[in-house]
């Protein structure tokens, strides 16, 4: 191997799929879910296309495994941020923890909104 040849360093199973949903994250939350395709996330992760798909079966599973991922940790955070029995209380925390949300993980809230039927599809809630 000469210098200027890539080196690639090959992944676990577990690295691959972890890397496969944060180019995945990245590509839904830019273009929404019709406009992503598996040969673009393939391109970004520098991988073949089967690769992706025997992961996740396909743009659908990888989606779904991301929607997921991020409503987990919507709900985590929300969840965490709770404390005390009174109303108020309790929906101030939750909207602080869901707007600290929107702020640190942009890519994963337009994820939640993009293709959401809520949003009729247009990313947006207005």
């Amino acid at each position: 191997m000469t210098a200027g040849e890539d080196r690639r360093v090959r992944m676990t199973g577990q690295e691959r799929r972890a890397q496969l949903l944060d180019v995945g994250r990245s590509v839904f939350a830019s273009v929404g879910y019709e406009a992503a395709s598996i040969e673009e996330i393939a391109k970004r992760a520098k991988i073949t296309k089967p690769v992706v798909y025997e992961h996740f079966g396909g743009k659908e599973g990888l989606y779904a495994v991301v929607v997921d991922r991020e409503v987990r940790a919507l709900v985590a955070a929300v969840t965490a941020s709770l404390h005390g029995d009174h109303p108020r209380a309790l929906v101030e925390q939750a909207a602080l923890a869901l707007l600290t949300y929107i702020e640190e993980e942009p890519d994963g809230f337009r994820v939640l909104i993009r293709d959401s039927p809520v949003t009729g599809g247009h990313g947006s809630l207005a």
